[in-house]
């Protein structure tokens, strides 16, 4: 019996709730009502969707805004908890962003009116440790605001369980702010939403509900349920829930772009190098790398892939047991052919963990279930070639020859490091910080800089480096969407040129990954990422005999 979206008691409440539909005008007037309230300054004023999202967020008493990266949520932070009379105030925000608030909001202090009691600014990292439980419970918050809400997308991360606790044990209120609310899934917002407006939510409460919708609305390789009453296609099931959701009160959903600045994307290719196309052609045969390190899923194929290609890998020092080493291996081949075999099943498998959880009686996976603990060596980083960090270098010196600051974002702390030391420049790692006790938010303007994506990408106004060069791309629209922002986003006035370094054909697949997940987004939420605003520009290597395993592509 094929499994189908039930028209329940959920589904009428969901379809019952009452609509409004957002318009610029009505959220203009809304400034002019509340900026009087709050500025203290001639010339202060809220923009429209700040303002939008305030009278929401009282009115419903929560909200789920889901607001262009650079709309300015830090204000709202600081102005939501005076607006909803809140008496203790939680801030929760990306560890990478708290000093970053901090300035924010004393920078507010003579130009917008502040909350009566002090906001309480924690950081996600610390509320996923026993002492952030502990936390919730000592201060009891009456309102909680989640800034960079998709960081708590995986509703199992232990953030978001003492969230979801706290919220069904005490009368709280949820705001919710996030400029990239989704990657793949209605799962990765629907207990935020839940959250933020309860019975309001225009999602099911009830969460296997939930995960049926989603296997009805998400783009996905899976065999889909019928859709029932959401419609008779998948194209009109997304148009109604996507109406259905845009037009619930207390959710925001802002479909435009901060930034009226040009944005273009270019992919931008490394270095040729043999060393690199010996490599890769092991790489894909033997579907490890040459430190021995297997792929078992997509998610480590992209980031061997992605190391490969910035010229380093790691290996095992000292090198583990043959028992150990071939258990790993036998697994990773296991996991990988559960897989593809689950590809086109009811409940498709994407990760290792997945599969050893489907699996845990398997005797491949109890195998290595019982030698992993026997093996805690620790692994090193071994550089073969330099084709990535010549491609960097030569970027960097186009920039200095237009008299031009550049930021180059790296996926791999070795990468960032080795590339800082050779161009003379800061590297700005975790929380913004640079190994010189530099923060990334008082960089010195004029100058280039390199900066982890993984820790930087949210939050930080870097509209003075309008050029960037992004390695180990990652195949996330959402994260492109974050990095892209930091220097194209409201008050730019430059053109904004993203270079995408492509090392390998893997790279290349993440990029048109990001670009398929821009599209999902925007037929299900509405939103119109800047991936799919900016102009693209592609380039393609010339294949040969000699690099074609490097250069490989899934499409071909």
């Amino acid at each position: 019996m094929q499994p189908a979206v039930a028209h329940s008691r959920e589904f009428e409440r969901v379809r019952d709730l009452p609509r409004r539909v957002l318009d610029l005008e009505t959220a203009r007037e809304w400034a002019a009502f509340l900026t009087p309230r709050f500025a203290l300054r001639p010339g202060a004023k809220l923009r429209p969707w700040q303002a939008q999202s305030i009278a929401d967020a009282v009115q419903c008493g929560g909200a789920w805004l889901a607001l262009p990266v650079g709309q300015g949520k830090t204000l709202l932070s600081w102005l939501l908890p005076t607006a909803m009379q809140a008496e203790r105030t939680l801030l929760i925000v990306p560890g990478s962003l708290a000093a970053k608030t901090y300035a924010d909001f004393a920078s507010y202090v003579d130009t917008w009116r502040a909350p009566a009691r002090p906001i309480r600014i924690e950081t996600r990292e610390k509320l996923a440790t026993v002492g952030g439980a502990e936390m919730l419970d000592a201060y009891q918050p009456d309102l909680i605001i989640i800034d960079e809400a998709d960081d708590v997308s995986n509703a199992r991360s232990a953030a978001a369980r003492r969230i979801d606790r706290y919220v069904r044990k005490h009368d709280v209120r949820v705001v919710a702010m996030t400029g990239t609310p989704a990657r793949k899934s209605i799962m990765g917002y629907w207990h935020i939403v839940a959250w933020c407006l309860g019975d309001g939510a225009p999602l099911p409460l009830v969460e296997s509900e939930a995960r049926m919708w989603a296997l009805a609305l998400d783009e996905h390789s899976g065999r889909r349920p019928s859709l029932g009453p959401l419609g008779s296609t998948v194209r009109e099931a997304r148009a109604w829930y996507r109406r259905r959701l845009t037009e619930t009160a207390g959710v925001v959903v802002v479909d435009e772009d901060s930034c009226t600045a040009p944005l273009t994307v270019r992919v931008r290719l490394a270095r040729e190098d043999a060393v690199l196309d010996a490599a890769f052609a092991r790489f894909l045969v033997e579907l490890e790398t040459p430190g021995g390190i297997p792929i078992s899923d997509p998610l480590s194929r992209w980031l061997l892939d992605s190391q490969l290609g910035l010229g380093l890998y790691t290996r095992w020092n000292p090198p583990p047991p043959d028992r150990w080493r071939n258990a790993r291996r036998n697994v990773a081949r296991f996991v990988r052919e559960q897989i593809d075999a689950s590809t086109r099943s009811d409940h498709p498998l994407d990760t290792e963990a997945q599969v050893l959880r489907r699996f845990a009686s398997h005797p491949i996976v109890r195998e290595w279930l019982t030698v992993k603990p026997t093996f805690a060596g620790t692994t090193e980083t071994v550089w073969i070639s330099r084709s990535a960090l010549d491609s960097c270098l030569d970027w960097l010196r186009e920039l200095r020859a237009e008299g031009m600051p550049g930021i180059v974002w790296c996926g791999s702390v070795d990468f960032g490091r080795a590339l800082a030391r050779e161009a003379g420049l800061q590297y700005y790692g975790q929380r913004g910080q640079s190994e010189s006790g530099g923060a990334l938010h008082t960089a010195p303007m004029g100058e280039s800089l390199v900066a982890s994506w993984g820790a930087n990408k949210k939050g930080f106004n870097l509209q003075a480096w309008p050029r960037q060069l992004i390695t180990m791309p990652p195949q996330s629209a959402k994260w492109l969407e974050q990095i892209f922002g930091r220097s194209h986003r409201s008050g730019q006035d430059e053109h904004v040129i993203v270079d995408v370094l492509a090392t390998s054909g893997g790279t290349i697949d993440a990029f048109e990954e990001a670009i398929a997940e821009a599209l999902n987004v925007r037929a299900t939420v509405s939103l119109t990422q800047k991936l799919l605003r900016a102009d693209i520009v592609r380039a393609r290597p010339r294949i040969t005999a000699e690099n074609e395993f490097r250069w490989a592509t899934r499409k071909g």
